[in-house]
């Protein structure tokens, strides 16, 4: 079967056009990670991460398509979005961070995913820490949240690491978490 055109990276001039709108998409950097705007040649890792029917919110490949673009979407909407997340030292992919909005959203959503094989290294943690201090640097404390499947414990766990605050639950099967939020109770 051939690919389907929406998922095969721009060539030519198009290629060229995708590199200029992609170029303002703020580049962060840890000390092990560059978190980069993303391109096509990263939508395989992101269909592989949530079509994974053992995942706890696994899509079929038209619904990664579909969180794919609404995220990278997020830079020229909203003025954030996906970033992809690469090791430095080989540059390798293995995974993604991001601040983006779905529908329904309350506010702008801290999340991250990494590939199987780059788990419990805490790339999560580093990534989320410095999308987060961006979040705050543009929203300001107390806007950015993550939702967190019921059951997810390695991604609560990042959330914990992160000084989020954990919030009443979404619904039945998510957890919600605030990040940069102020204690009202404790002196300023």
């Amino acid at each position: 079967m051939t690919q389907m055109r929406c998922l095969q990276p721009p060539t030519g001039a198009a290629a060229d056009a995708a590199r200029r709108h992609v170029a303002p998409v703020p580049a962060l950097e840890t000390a092990r990670l560059r978190l980069r705007p993303p391109t096509m040649r990263d939508l395989p890792l992101w269909t592989r991460i949530w079509t994974d029917p053992t995942g706890p919110n696994a899509l079929s490949e038209e619904g990664a398509w579909e969180n794919f673009c609404t995220y990278v979407a997020g830079w020229l909407l909203h003025g954030h979005g996906l970033w992809s997340v690469d090791e430095k030292g080989s540059g390798t992919l293995v995974g993604f961070v991001l601040l983006g909005l779905e529908w329904g959203d309350e506010a702008p959503e801290l999340g991250w995913a990494l590939s199987p094989d780059h788990r419990g290294h805490g790339y999560a943690t580093e990534a989320a820490t410095a999308a987060r201090d961006h979040a705050l640097a543009l929203f300001g404390p107390g806007v950015a949240i993550s939702y967190i499947a019921e059951g997810n414990a390695a991604s609560a766990r990042v959330a914990e690491r992160l000084g989020a605050t954990r919030r009443p639950n979404y619904d039945e099967t998510t957890r919600v978490y605030g990040h940069g939020e102020i204690d009202e109770d404790s002196p300023q």
